[in-house]
Protein backbone atom coordinates (compact mmCIF):
# COMPACT_ATOMS: atom_id res chain seq x y z
CA UNK A 1 0.00 0.00 0.00
CA UNK A 2 3.11 2.08 0.96
CA UNK A 3 4.57 1.62 -1.99
CA UNK A 4 1.62 2.57 -4.47
CA UNK A 5 0.93 5.90 -2.52
CA UNK A 6 4.56 6.58 -2.91
CA UNK A 7 4.24 6.19 -7.00
CA UNK A 8 1.23 8.20 -6.78
CA UNK A 9 2.74 10.91 -5.21
CA UNK A 10 5.55 11.10 -7.09
CA UNK A 11 3.22 11.00 -10.28
CA UNK A 12 1.51 14.22 -8.90
CA UNK A 13 4.50 15.93 -8.32
CA UNK A 14 5.86 15.14 -11.86
CA UNK A 15 2.96 16.41 -13.48
CA UNK A 16 3.05 19.80 -11.35
CA UNK A 17 6.21 19.99 -12.59
CA UNK A 18 6.04 19.39 -16.58
CA UNK A 19 2.99 22.25 -16.00
CA UNK A 20 5.59 24.54 -14.90
CA UNK A 21 8.96 23.94 -16.62
CA UNK A 22 9.32 24.61 -20.71
CA UNK A 23 12.18 25.13 -22.45
CA UNK A 24 12.71 29.06 -23.39
CA UNK A 25 8.97 29.77 -21.47
CA UNK A 26 10.67 32.77 -19.18
CA UNK A 27 11.85 36.45 -20.34
CA UNK A 28 15.40 35.66 -19.93
CA UNK A 29 15.66 32.29 -21.64
CA UNK A 30 14.61 33.27 -25.20
CA UNK A 31 14.40 31.81 -28.61
CA UNK A 32 16.81 33.33 -30.65
CA UNK A 33 15.21 34.06 -34.04
CA UNK A 34 17.85 33.62 -36.79
CA UNK A 35 15.76 32.29 -39.36
CA UNK A 36 12.63 33.49 -40.71
CA UNK A 37 10.65 29.66 -39.34
CA UNK A 38 10.75 27.91 -36.34
CA UNK A 39 9.02 24.82 -35.37
CA UNK A 40 8.46 24.33 -31.60
CA UNK A 41 8.13 21.45 -29.42
CA UNK A 42 5.36 20.42 -27.49
CA UNK A 43 4.96 23.81 -25.13
CA UNK A 44 4.02 23.28 -21.39
CA UNK A 45 3.73 25.69 -18.09
CA UNK A 46 4.77 28.88 -17.69
CA UNK A 47 8.50 28.22 -16.68
CA UNK A 48 9.94 29.64 -13.54
CA UNK A 49 8.14 32.45 -12.94
CA UNK A 50 4.41 33.55 -14.30
CA UNK A 51 5.61 37.14 -15.75
CA UNK A 52 2.10 37.51 -16.59
CA UNK A 53 -1.15 36.67 -13.69
CA UNK A 54 -3.93 38.18 -12.20
CA UNK A 55 -4.61 40.44 -15.31
CA UNK A 56 -8.91 41.39 -16.49
CA UNK A 57 -9.88 39.53 -19.22
CA UNK A 58 -11.13 42.68 -20.74
CA UNK A 59 -7.54 43.94 -21.19
CA UNK A 60 -6.89 43.70 -24.62
CA UNK A 61 -3.09 44.45 -24.14
CA UNK A 62 -1.77 41.46 -22.07
CA UNK A 63 -2.72 38.11 -21.15
CA UNK A 64 -5.34 37.37 -18.23
CA UNK A 65 -2.39 34.96 -17.03
CA UNK A 66 0.12 33.05 -18.38
CA UNK A 67 -0.22 29.24 -18.79
CA UNK A 68 1.69 27.81 -21.92
CA UNK A 69 4.28 30.19 -23.02
CA UNK A 70 7.33 30.55 -25.49
CA UNK A 71 8.64 33.78 -25.98
CA UNK A 72 11.28 34.61 -28.98
CA UNK A 73 13.91 37.61 -29.46
CA UNK A 74 13.55 38.99 -33.16
CA UNK A 75 15.69 41.83 -34.73
CA UNK A 76 14.42 43.08 -37.59
CA UNK A 77 17.14 42.56 -40.76
CA UNK A 78 15.56 45.29 -43.14
CA UNK A 79 13.24 48.16 -43.05
CA UNK A 80 9.91 48.07 -44.35
CA UNK A 81 6.69 46.24 -43.03
CA UNK A 82 6.59 43.09 -40.91
CA UNK A 83 3.82 40.01 -40.30
CA UNK A 84 3.84 37.20 -39.26
CA UNK A 85 2.35 33.94 -39.03
CA UNK A 86 1.63 31.69 -35.83
CA UNK A 87 0.03 28.47 -37.31
CA UNK A 88 -1.30 25.46 -34.40
CA UNK A 89 -0.36 22.12 -35.17
CA UNK A 90 -3.77 21.35 -33.86
CA UNK A 91 -6.90 22.92 -34.42
CA UNK A 92 -8.06 22.79 -30.62
CA UNK A 93 -5.23 24.67 -29.98
CA UNK A 94 -5.79 28.16 -28.95
CA UNK A 95 -2.43 30.49 -29.04
CA UNK A 96 -2.38 34.78 -28.06
CA UNK A 97 0.42 36.46 -28.22
CA UNK A 98 2.08 40.17 -27.43
CA UNK A 99 4.49 41.84 -29.29
CA UNK A 100 7.01 44.58 -27.26
CA UNK A 101 9.81 46.86 -28.46
CA UNK A 102 12.94 45.79 -26.41
CA UNK A 103 14.19 48.32 -24.75
CA UNK A 104 17.23 48.02 -22.19
CA UNK A 105 16.16 45.90 -19.01
CA UNK A 106 13.33 44.38 -20.60
CA UNK A 107 13.01 41.84 -18.25
CA UNK A 108 13.05 43.62 -15.68
CA UNK A 109 10.61 46.05 -17.09
CA UNK A 110 8.04 43.11 -17.88
CA UNK A 111 8.64 42.44 -13.96
CA UNK A 112 7.60 45.53 -12.74
CA UNK A 113 4.50 45.96 -15.46
CA UNK A 114 6.76 48.99 -16.69
CA UNK A 115 6.37 48.34 -20.52
CA UNK A 116 3.16 48.07 -22.59
CA UNK A 117 2.91 46.10 -25.70
CA UNK A 118 2.94 47.21 -29.24
CA UNK A 119 0.37 44.69 -30.86
CA UNK A 120 -1.74 41.73 -29.35
CA UNK A 121 -3.97 38.98 -30.42
CA UNK A 122 -6.03 37.26 -27.68
CA UNK A 123 -8.69 36.04 -30.06
CA UNK A 124 -9.81 32.05 -29.66
CA UNK A 125 -8.04 30.57 -33.11
CA UNK A 126 -5.53 28.24 -33.79
CA UNK A 127 -3.64 30.33 -36.39
CA UNK A 128 -2.71 33.97 -35.76
CA UNK A 129 -0.44 37.27 -36.26
CA UNK A 130 -0.10 40.32 -37.68
CA UNK A 131 -1.28 40.42 -41.26
CA UNK A 132 -1.48 43.40 -43.62
CA UNK A 133 -5.42 42.48 -43.80
CA UNK A 134 -5.24 43.57 -40.02
CA UNK A 135 -7.35 46.33 -39.06
CA UNK A 136 -6.63 46.34 -35.06
CA UNK A 137 -3.19 46.88 -32.79
CA UNK A 138 -5.13 45.06 -30.57
CA UNK A 139 -7.53 42.51 -30.58
CA UNK A 140 -9.21 41.26 -27.25
CA UNK A 141 -10.30 37.58 -26.01
CA UNK A 142 -12.98 35.69 -27.55
CA UNK A 143 -14.27 35.46 -30.87
CA UNK A 144 -12.69 38.13 -32.77
CA UNK A 145 -10.79 38.98 -35.51
CA UNK A 146 -7.70 35.92 -35.51
CA UNK A 147 -5.33 39.06 -36.99
CA UNK A 148 -3.59 42.13 -35.89
CA UNK A 149 -2.29 45.25 -37.88
CA UNK A 150 1.93 44.69 -39.33
CA UNK A 151 3.95 46.94 -37.82
CA UNK A 152 6.69 49.13 -39.71
CA UNK A 153 10.32 48.01 -39.02
CA UNK A 154 13.82 49.71 -39.25
CA UNK A 155 17.04 47.88 -39.61
CA UNK A 156 18.55 46.48 -36.12
CA UNK A 157 14.60 46.94 -34.48
CA UNK A 158 14.62 44.56 -31.78
CA UNK A 159 11.17 42.72 -30.87
CA UNK A 160 10.18 40.26 -28.09
CA UNK A 161 7.14 38.30 -29.29
CA UNK A 162 5.29 36.23 -26.06
CA UNK A 163 3.17 33.26 -27.56
CA UNK A 164 0.61 31.52 -25.09
CA UNK A 165 -1.68 29.10 -25.28
CA UNK A 166 -4.15 29.65 -22.18
CA UNK A 167 -6.33 26.29 -22.25
CA UNK A 168 -4.30 23.59 -23.63
CA UNK A 169 -0.68 21.93 -22.55
CA UNK A 170 1.90 19.99 -24.93
CA UNK A 171 0.44 22.37 -27.82
CA UNK A 172 2.72 23.21 -30.52
CA UNK A 173 2.44 25.85 -33.46
CA UNK A 174 4.83 26.94 -36.48
CA UNK A 175 5.94 30.43 -35.97
CA UNK A 176 6.59 32.35 -39.40
CA UNK A 177 8.28 35.58 -39.61
CA UNK A 178 8.18 37.82 -43.19
CA UNK A 179 10.32 40.61 -43.70
CA UNK A 180 9.91 43.38 -46.48
CA UNK A 181 12.19 41.78 -49.46
CA UNK A 182 14.98 44.51 -50.17
CA UNK A 183 14.03 47.00 -52.54
CA UNK A 184 15.97 47.05 -55.69
CA UNK A 185 16.17 49.51 -58.07
CA UNK A 186 14.22 48.34 -61.41
CA UNK A 187 16.60 47.64 -64.81
CA UNK A 188 15.86 51.06 -66.84
CA UNK A 189 14.85 49.95 -70.17
CA UNK A 190 17.29 51.56 -72.72
CA UNK A 191 17.16 51.64 -76.18
CA UNK A 192 19.01 49.11 -77.89
CA UNK A 193 22.17 50.68 -79.53
CA UNK A 194 24.83 48.64 -81.77
CA UNK A 195 28.19 50.36 -80.88
CA UNK A 196 30.44 50.04 -83.82
CA UNK A 197 33.87 48.34 -81.60
CA UNK A 198 36.33 51.37 -81.16
CA UNK A 199 39.27 51.19 -83.75
CA UNK A 200 42.75 50.34 -82.45
CA UNK A 201 44.33 51.90 -85.13
CA UNK A 202 44.94 55.26 -86.48
CA UNK A 203 44.54 55.77 -90.48
CA UNK A 204 47.74 58.16 -91.14
CA UNK A 205 47.36 60.11 -94.61
CA UNK A 206 49.87 62.04 -96.38
CA UNK A 207 50.16 64.28 -99.68
CA UNK A 208 53.00 65.83 -101.07
CA UNK A 209 52.37 69.13 -102.98
CA UNK A 210 54.27 71.80 -105.42
CA UNK A 211 53.83 74.68 -102.78
CA UNK A 212 53.23 76.90 -106.03
CA UNK A 213 51.05 75.01 -108.07
CA UNK A 214 48.88 73.07 -104.95
CA UNK A 215 49.33 69.79 -107.60
CA UNK A 216 50.73 66.80 -106.15
CA UNK A 217 54.73 66.86 -106.51
CA UNK A 218 56.93 62.94 -106.64
CA UNK A 219 59.04 63.43 -103.88
CA UNK A 220 61.28 60.88 -101.90
CA UNK A 221 60.08 61.00 -98.40
CA UNK A 222 61.35 59.30 -95.28
CA UNK A 223 59.40 59.22 -91.99
CA UNK A 224 60.03 58.02 -88.30
CA UNK A 225 57.79 58.03 -85.88
CA UNK A 226 55.13 56.15 -87.52
CA UNK A 227 56.82 52.70 -86.81
CA UNK A 228 59.35 51.30 -85.23
CA UNK A 229 61.63 52.00 -88.01
CA UNK A 230 62.15 54.25 -90.53
CA UNK A 231 60.01 54.57 -93.29
CA UNK A 232 61.91 55.59 -96.67
CA UNK A 233 59.67 55.83 -99.65
CA UNK A 234 61.18 56.76 -103.63
CA UNK A 235 58.66 58.94 -105.90
CA UNK A 236 55.78 59.21 -104.37
CA UNK A 237 52.92 61.92 -104.50
CA UNK A 238 50.73 60.23 -101.28
CA UNK A 239 51.21 57.82 -98.27
CA UNK A 240 48.39 56.30 -96.54
CA UNK A 241 49.40 53.83 -93.17
CA UNK A 242 47.37 52.17 -90.68
CA UNK A 243 49.37 52.55 -87.34
CA UNK A 244 48.29 51.72 -83.94
CA UNK A 245 46.62 54.15 -82.22
CA UNK A 246 48.94 56.04 -79.67
CA UNK A 247 50.87 59.34 -79.48
CA UNK A 248 53.08 59.85 -82.20
CA UNK A 249 56.15 62.21 -82.60
CA UNK A 250 56.66 62.27 -86.18
CA UNK A 251 59.21 63.34 -88.43
CA UNK A 252 58.88 63.71 -92.06
CA UNK A 253 61.61 64.81 -94.97
CA UNK A 254 60.73 65.16 -98.52
CA UNK A 255 62.73 66.40 -101.45
CA UNK A 256 62.43 66.16 -104.79
CA UNK A 257 64.24 67.17 -108.26
CA UNK A 258 64.62 70.89 -108.34
CA UNK A 259 62.78 71.24 -104.79
CA UNK A 260 64.19 72.26 -101.44
CA UNK A 261 64.65 69.55 -98.98
CA UNK A 262 61.57 70.14 -96.62
CA UNK A 263 61.19 69.03 -92.67
CA UNK A 264 57.91 69.00 -90.95
CA UNK A 265 57.66 67.43 -87.52
CA UNK A 266 53.87 67.19 -85.80
CA UNK A 267 52.06 64.86 -83.15
CA UNK A 268 49.43 62.32 -83.50
CA UNK A 269 47.30 62.04 -80.61
CA UNK A 270 46.22 59.00 -79.38
CA UNK A 271 42.51 59.01 -79.57
CA UNK A 272 42.97 60.03 -83.65
CA UNK A 273 41.01 57.93 -85.40
CA UNK A 274 42.23 59.27 -88.96
CA UNK A 275 45.10 61.81 -89.42
CA UNK A 276 45.72 64.07 -92.24
CA UNK A 277 49.00 66.23 -93.00
CA UNK A 278 50.26 67.67 -96.16
CA UNK A 279 54.20 68.91 -97.26
CA UNK A 280 54.29 72.17 -99.67
CA UNK A 281 57.70 72.15 -101.54
CA UNK A 282 58.83 75.62 -102.90
CA UNK A 283 62.25 75.49 -105.74
CA UNK A 284 65.59 75.46 -104.94
CA UNK A 285 66.49 79.29 -104.50
CA UNK A 286 69.39 80.76 -103.66
CA UNK A 287 69.32 82.06 -99.48
CA UNK A 288 66.42 79.77 -98.81
CA UNK A 289 67.55 77.69 -95.82
CA UNK A 290 65.91 74.28 -93.91
CA UNK A 291 65.64 72.83 -90.53
CA UNK A 292 66.43 69.86 -89.87
CA UNK A 293 63.66 69.17 -87.12
CA UNK A 294 65.32 65.73 -86.02
CA UNK A 295 69.00 66.17 -86.65
CA UNK A 296 70.11 66.96 -83.31
CA UNK A 297 72.50 66.29 -80.75
CA UNK A 298 74.06 65.20 -77.34
CA UNK A 299 74.04 68.28 -74.81
CA UNK A 300 77.80 69.81 -75.09
CA UNK A 301 78.82 67.32 -77.42
CA UNK A 302 79.36 67.41 -81.67
CA UNK A 303 77.90 63.85 -81.54
CA UNK A 304 74.59 63.28 -83.39
CA UNK A 305 71.45 61.69 -81.48
CA UNK A 306 70.51 58.32 -83.27
CA UNK A 307 67.33 59.93 -84.29
CA UNK A 308 69.47 62.00 -86.59
CA UNK A 309 70.20 59.27 -88.99
CA UNK A 310 67.30 59.96 -90.91
CA UNK A 311 67.81 63.14 -91.33
CA UNK A 312 71.59 62.82 -92.61
CA UNK A 313 70.49 60.43 -95.19
CA UNK A 314 67.65 62.76 -96.34
CA UNK A 315 70.22 65.59 -96.69
CA UNK A 316 72.36 63.09 -98.22
CA UNK A 317 69.52 62.22 -100.97
CA UNK A 318 68.96 65.89 -101.11
CA UNK A 319 71.98 66.57 -102.28
CA UNK A 320 73.09 63.57 -104.56
CA UNK A 321 69.19 64.71 -106.19
CA UNK A 322 70.19 68.00 -106.98
CA UNK A 323 73.72 67.67 -108.01
CA UNK A 324 74.24 71.29 -108.56
CA UNK A 325 73.17 72.41 -105.23
CA UNK A 326 75.69 74.10 -102.72
CA UNK A 327 74.98 74.54 -99.23
CA UNK A 328 75.92 75.98 -96.14
CA UNK A 329 75.93 73.67 -92.76
CA UNK A 330 74.94 76.06 -90.00
CA UNK A 331 75.17 74.79 -86.20
CA UNK A 332 73.88 75.89 -83.06
CA UNK A 333 73.71 75.44 -79.96
CA UNK A 334 71.46 75.62 -76.85
CA UNK A 335 72.63 78.17 -73.96
CA UNK A 336 69.80 80.37 -72.75
CA UNK A 337 71.25 83.43 -70.43
CA UNK A 338 74.62 82.86 -71.59
CA UNK A 339 77.23 84.82 -73.60
CA UNK A 340 78.34 84.00 -77.17
CA UNK A 341 81.44 82.41 -75.45
CA UNK A 342 84.51 81.03 -77.88
CA UNK A 343 83.20 77.45 -76.38
CA UNK A 344 79.28 77.83 -78.12
CA UNK A 345 80.91 79.11 -81.00
CA UNK A 346 83.45 76.38 -81.47
CA UNK A 347 81.10 73.46 -80.68
CA UNK A 348 78.27 75.09 -82.95
CA UNK A 349 81.27 74.61 -85.66
CA UNK A 350 82.34 71.47 -84.17
CA UNK A 351 78.68 69.99 -84.86
CA UNK A 352 78.01 71.86 -88.28
CA UNK A 353 81.58 70.39 -89.71
CA UNK A 354 80.43 66.58 -88.56
CA UNK A 355 77.50 67.65 -91.17
CA UNK A 356 80.11 68.09 -93.70
CA UNK A 357 82.23 65.36 -92.86
CA UNK A 358 79.43 62.78 -93.44
CA UNK A 359 78.63 63.86 -96.33
CA UNK A 360 82.25 63.69 -97.79
CA UNK A 361 82.12 60.40 -95.81
CA UNK A 362 79.23 59.44 -98.45
CA UNK A 363 80.53 60.83 -101.84
CA UNK A 364 79.25 64.60 -101.84
CA UNK A 365 82.18 66.88 -102.99
CA UNK A 366 83.26 69.07 -100.05
CA UNK A 367 83.22 72.36 -102.41
CA UNK A 368 79.77 71.73 -102.25
CA UNK A 369 79.39 71.58 -98.27
CA UNK A 370 80.39 75.16 -96.47
CA UNK A 371 80.01 75.42 -92.80
CA UNK A 372 79.64 77.99 -90.20
CA UNK A 373 79.15 77.74 -86.11
CA UNK A 374 76.84 80.55 -84.73
CA UNK A 375 77.29 79.61 -80.88
CA UNK A 376 74.02 80.32 -78.92
CA UNK A 377 73.66 84.10 -81.33
CA UNK A 378 70.25 82.80 -83.13
CA UNK A 379 68.40 80.02 -80.58
CA UNK A 380 64.89 78.82 -81.66
CA UNK A 381 63.75 79.36 -77.59
CA UNK A 382 66.24 82.12 -75.93
CA UNK A 383 64.61 80.92 -72.71
CA UNK A 384 63.65 77.30 -73.25
CA UNK A 385 60.88 75.53 -70.51
CA UNK A 386 61.32 71.88 -71.99
CA UNK A 387 63.92 69.49 -72.99
CA UNK A 388 62.29 69.58 -76.55
CA UNK A 389 63.05 73.25 -76.26
CA UNK A 390 66.59 72.93 -75.51
CA UNK A 391 66.92 70.21 -77.81
CA UNK A 392 65.64 72.02 -80.65
CA UNK A 393 67.98 74.67 -80.00
CA UNK A 394 71.07 72.18 -80.61
CA UNK A 395 70.11 72.15 -84.11
CA UNK A 396 71.55 72.29 -87.86
CA UNK A 397 70.10 74.23 -90.51
CA UNK A 398 71.13 74.11 -94.52
CA UNK A 399 71.14 77.44 -96.81
CA UNK A 400 71.59 77.15 -100.17
CA UNK A 401 74.49 79.15 -101.37
CA UNK A 402 74.01 78.39 -104.75
CA UNK A 403 72.51 75.78 -107.61
CA UNK A 404 74.83 76.31 -110.08
CA UNK A 405 77.61 74.06 -109.05
CA UNK A 406 80.43 72.97 -112.05
CA UNK A 407 82.40 70.22 -111.11
CA UNK A 408 86.37 70.60 -111.82
CA UNK A 409 85.54 74.74 -111.81
CA UNK A 410 86.22 76.83 -108.91
CA UNK A 411 82.91 78.12 -107.54
CA UNK A 412 82.46 81.20 -105.70
CA UNK A 413 79.63 81.72 -103.38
Amino acid sequence: MKFYLKIILFTFHFSLFTQVISQNADCDDMVIMKDTIYHTSAISGYGDKREFDGNELENEKVFEKEENSIWYFIKAPTDGVFTFDIISENKADDWDFLLFEYKKNFCKRIEDNKIVSIRTNLSRSPITGLSRKGKENFVGAGVNANYSRPIHIHKGDRYVLVVNNPKRAKGKHTLILHYPKKKTKPKEMKNVVVEKKESKTTLFKLLIRDASTQKLLSSNVSISGLRKNVIVLDTITKYEATIIKKMHTVYINAHAKGYMLTSKQFKIGKNEIEYSTELYLEKIAKGKKVNLKNMQFYGNRPDFLPSARSSLNSLLSFMNQNSKVVIEVEGHVNGPGQKNSQDYKDLSYSRAYAVKEYLIKKGIDKERIDFKGYGNSQMLYPDPKSSYQESANRRVEIKILSNEYNSGVRNIH
